[in-house]
């Protein structure tokens, strides 16, 4: 990303004193998965005049897990264009894949919500307005208009458009997670990586 806005000097943090170790060359990266990992750092590290990793303890790093688990875990406001870059191959130095997926999204239930979220306005028919009102409490809207359910035991889940569920439930079970799981299991991968619609 640094890169792509031409950036000349990045300094990254991060709370794996493994992963600092290995760009550093403080430690060796004897799986051959980091080894692909650490390849492509190298790669990227000659295009900077600057690249610099520090190592930052867990508990200092909170913030920025947050922030990292918003990012991978949300995709821009529907409808739109959702990019999902394939990495299962991190040995290959180019020619990684890129899907791309459209979804048109329609109303939805979550729309009451974030009208009413962002601009405190509820439906004329009372029973519906007393229904969201009752609802809004359980849920954060983010400034892009991204919807989160809260959660008191864990992070904030991206509430899920019912049109992209489905491409969800076929990436988590067939690609990008690599896992063929079903039912049950499913849907509670789905919430651990971040992820929420209603009645799953």
């Amino acid at each position: 990303m640094v890169y792509k806005t031409k950036g000349k000097r990045i300094q990254m943090f991060s709370d794996s004193l493994l992963v600092v170790g290995q760009v550093e060359g403080k430690l060796k990266a004897r799986d051959s998965r980091m080894q692909g990992y650490l390849t492509q750092v190298r790669c990227m590290q000659s295009k900077f005049e600057s690249f610099s990793l520090l190592h930052i303890s867990r508990c200092g790093n909170t913030h920025a897990d947050s922030l990292a688990t918003l990012a991978t875990s949300s995709a821009e406001s529907l409808p739109q264009v959702t990019l999902v870059e394939d990495l299962w191959k991190p040995t290959e130095t180019s020619g990684n894949a890129i899907r791309i997926f459209q979804i048109r999204a329609g109303p939805s239930w979550m729309d009451p919500i974030v009208t009413f979220l962002k601009d405190d306005i509820l439906s004329r028919e009372k029973s519906e307005a007393d229904k969201v009102g009752r609802k809004a409490p359980q849920f954060w809207l983010f400034e892009d208009r991204k919807l989160y359910k809260r959660s008191f035991s864990g992070p904030y889940l991206l509430c899920m458009h019912p049109e992209a569920t489905d491409l969800l439930l076929e990436e988590l079970h067939e690609r990008i997670c690599g896992s063929h799981t079903r039912g049950r299991y499913l849907a509670h991968r789905a919430l651990t990586q971040g992820y929420w619609w209603l009645n799953m």
